[in-house]
Formats: C-alpha cells, structure tokens, sequence
C-alpha cells in the first residue's frame, strides 16, 4: 500500500470522528457561533483536514484493538489453529508476490475502512441524539428525528460490521490459499 492510499483511508476514517466530535461540540455549545460563511474557505480547510487525518489514526487504532479483542480471533480460528498464525503466511506473501500482496491489501483497506466507520457510526449515534435532545426545539421533531436518525445508523453500523466480517473471512481465506500457492509454485531461493 502506498502513502497515499494510507492518508485517503485515514481520511475517510477521519470524517466519520469528525462527525460525531463536530455534532458532540455543537450539542454542548450550540451553532450559532459557528461562521457557516467562512467554514469553508481554503485556509479554514486545512487545519479541518489535519484535525480530520489524526482522528483518523485515533479512531483506526482504537476500532483496530476493540475488533481484535472481541471479534477477530472468533474469526481467524476459521482458517488458523491460533491467533497470529496468518501472520507468517503474510509475509510470505509480502516477500514473494507484490502483485498479491497489493491485492491483499486493497482488501484490508476496505475491511479497516468498514471497522473504523463502525465505531464511528456508533459515536455518531450518541453525539446525534444530544444534538437532537438539546438542541432541536418541539418534542414531537425530537422524537421522528431520533426515531428514523437511530433507526438509519443503526441499518448502517450492522452493514458495517457485517462488511468488515465478511472482509476479515476473505482476507483469511486469500492469506491462506494464496500463501500455499506461492510455496507450492516458488523455491526458497527465488
């Protein structure tokens, strides 16, 4: 994977904390502070940009070690004795294919992609629903608007999860096939 697809994936995982951080800020402060008109403007966006990329890193290595420690070992035991046995397979393939290593992790972009934003929809649903207590007027707007707002996020974070899992199984699967594959089709030597 190269440098820049690692900062766009940082990104994309990014936006979805600065979301949820934004909406969390304005719950508590209101918006009618907020400039709309100069919100936008380049030299406003850069710092936005940079706040959004460290949030991306926070937020990758927080799902990273929340979805190991409840969901990934479940999963590896489907295709390794142990957990961290694909590992070996890995750099094996890393060492002797950049073609499928590239494929490899096109594919683990995607499932860190999916895990991230899973967190991130779930911070989303928090910080929305204060948005929506405390700063939306009339009670019966409150109530459609948590209604079909938990209702969406909800559909969302399960097609998240769901994505990253079946991503996670493949990942897996290809470590698996396509490092058996290079041993059977290469020698030690090159």
């Amino acid at each position: 994977m190269n440098t820049t697809d690692l900062f766009v994936e940082l990104i994309i995982i990014g936006v979805g904390a600065t979301i949820w951080a934004v909406l969390l800020v304005l719950s508590i402060f209101g918006y009618s502070w907020v400039p709309f008109d100069h919100l936008f403007a380049l030299p406003s966006l850069l710092p936005i940009l940079a706040i959004t990329y460290i949030l991306g890193i926070v937020t990758d290595r927080v799902a990273d070690n929340l979805f190991d420690a409840l969901w990934k070992s479940k999963l590896a035991q489907q295709f390794y004795a142990k957990d961290g046995d694909d590992y070996d397979d890995r750099r094996y393939i890393y060492l002797r294919s950049e073609r499928l290593a590239s494929l490899l992790e096109y594919g683990r972009s995607r499932l860190r992609i999916c895990r991230g934003w899973v967190l991130n929809t779930a911070c989303i649903v928090i910080s929305l629903d204060l948005f929506i207590l405390l700063q939306i007027p009339g009670r019966s707007t409150k109530i459609s608007m948590l209604l079909f707002s938990n209702l969406f996020l909800a559909l969302l974070i399960y097609g998240l999860w769901f994505s990253w899992q079946q991503l996670t199984l493949a990942d897996y699967r290809k470590v698996k096939r396509q490092s058996a594959w290079l041993r059977s089709h290469t020698t030690e030597d090159g």
